[in-house]
């Protein structure tokens, strides 16, 4: 394989091209991203060590995260690669996981919304200043070169893992009262942790919510527990969001164009032609190549012809569907790179 290095000058400066299609202002093509985490199992190979290794070491950490800009030429590098550095830091059992996985909590924390409590010392715990440190080192060496992109879990899905799933999906069902009080708590962690990762350096934050899926909650339950909150937390920030959220949110669309959000993140599930109406000039369009079929399981052409279907078809930014699983093949990225170049 011909592994390249993505040090010298372009049209645009990938970070100029990212923040511009974020803005819906002209590009020179559209930006090719890892918005969401984006490590393979060669790019591992290439650095020497795995997720397990770098999840609580800043060098790693950013080296890692980089290794997909450097070698494939994605205009991002993301960190940090789970969902599990909130939990952690308020005392959650994590599993770390392997070269393979990534971290998972073992068990929820809480049982009622009050239980949850913090003050900011809670960026003192855990991977938080790991986390913080790899972004301000990431934006010294790599500003403009590529877009450093910091991740927060959203206050839905950080309920639900804080809460336990179940408990969390029936209180914004059926007890709204407790849904509204723990989700007002978990805006304001989100909120601290985010404006603590703006100050570190990131360019864009990320918020995973892949609990807000429409394969999980109705359109009304996004409105009405999930959507003021979005627009609180996105709206307080100074740098662009993105919001991931998995499955089917064609439902959503209409609030999601109200959350304040800079771009949405999704997948193959959702209309997209509904999506790009709903919420042209309001929110930018990010993904939406299918991760498993496609770029685990599918050859360069396929991954090139679904890259090209999804420029077509309206994204802002062209981007994997989801997380990356550890062993998609190389030649795949570079497939749906070359198709961004080439189209």
């Amino acid at each position: 394989m011909q592994w390249k290095n993505n040090r010298q000058d372009k049209k645009m400066k990938n970070l100029q091209r990212i923040l511009s299609a974020l803005r819906h202002e002209p590009v020179d093509r559209i930006p090719v991203t890892g918005f969401l985490t984006s490590v393979n199992k060669e790019l591992m190979e290439r650095c020497g060590y795995g997720w397990d290794q770098a999840h609580y070491d800043v060098e790693k950490l950013v080296e890692l995260a980089a290794a997909a800009h450097n070698y494939f030429e994605l205009e991002t590098l993301k960190l940090p690669f789970d969902m599990t550095v909130e939990t952690e830091a308020l005392g959650g059992k994590t599993d770390i996981g392997s070269e393979d996985t990534l971290p998972q909590l073992v068990t929820h924390l809480y049982e009622e919304p009050e239980e949850l409590t913090f003050d900011r010392d809670l960026l003192n715990k855990g991977r938080i200043p790991v986390v913080l440190k790899a972004i301000t080192a990431a934006k010294t060496r790599y500003d403009g070169e590529a877009a450093v992109v910091s991740s927060i879990v959203g206050p839905f899905t950080l309920g639900t893992r804080l809460y336990g799933m179940d408990n969390f999906l029936i209180w914004a069902v059926a007890e709204p009262e407790k849904a509204h009080t723990a989700m007002e708590r978990l805006t304001r962690l989100c909120m601290m942790y985010a404006k603590e990762q703006e100050a570190a350096g990131c360019d864009v934050v990320l918020i995973g919510e892949a609990a807000s899926s429409g394969d999980l909650i109705s359109p009304d339950t996004y409105r009405d527990i999930i959507m003021p909150y979005h627009r609180e937390l996105c709206t307080s920030l100074s740098v662009p969001s993105i919001t991931h959220i998995c499955g089917d949110i064609t439902g959503h669309l209409p609030y999601i164009a109200e959350s304040g959000m800079t771009a949405i993140s999704f997948d193959g599930k959702t209309d997209v032609e509904k999506a790009r109406v709903t919420l042209k000039g309001k929110t930018a369009l990010v993904g939406y190549v299918d991760t498993m079929s496609t770029l685990l399981h599918g050859t360069p052409d396929e991954v090139y012809k679904s890259s090209v279907d999804c420029i077509n078809a309206g994204v802002d930014l062209l981007c994997a569907g989801c997380a990356w699983p550890a062993h998609i093949p190389s030649e795949n990225i570079m497939a749906m790179v070359r198709a961004a170049r080439e189209n």
